[in-house]
């Protein structure tokens, strides 16, 4: 079922799939929020999270300023999002990276060609 974001009495309220967005990029996007703003991440179904932040300041905050923090909570949420994605798809990567900046060259090759030539285009 979707739910439209929304702002109700100074809260901002947004609705997440969670077939979409992982609850890791959820907490990690909600924990830069946590210095100015009460936040809460709670499930609104079956497969559906509902993130709400409120500032802690209401008199700095208008209406024209809490659409604002909605759309960047929205883009926000996308962002950390795709973090998630991106760390697991490079995890082997960056493991191997890991391994190889530590592995004491036991490892390390003679690159191929001359050191004038490293690509081996001379003949």
């Amino acid at each position: 079922m979707y739910k439209k974001n929304e702002i109700i009495d100074g809260e901002v309220i947004v609705y997440a799939d969670s077939k979409l967005y992982s609850k890791d990029s959820l907490f990690k996007c909600m924990y830069w929020y946590g210095g100015k703003f009460h936040t809460n991440i709670s499930m609104y179904d079956k497969s559906t999270y509902r993130i709400s932040i409120k500032p802690v300041n209401d008199i700095e905050y208008n209406s024209e300023k809490l659409k604002q923090l909605l759309f960047q909570l929205e883009r926000d949420l996308i962002d950390f999002n795709l973090r998630d994605i991106v760390t697991k798809e490079t995890q082997n990567l960056r493991d191997l990276l890991v391994a190889k900046a530590f592995s004491n060259g036991e490892f390390d090759e003679n690159p191929p060609g001359e050191i004038s030539d490293p690509i081996g285009f001379i003949p």
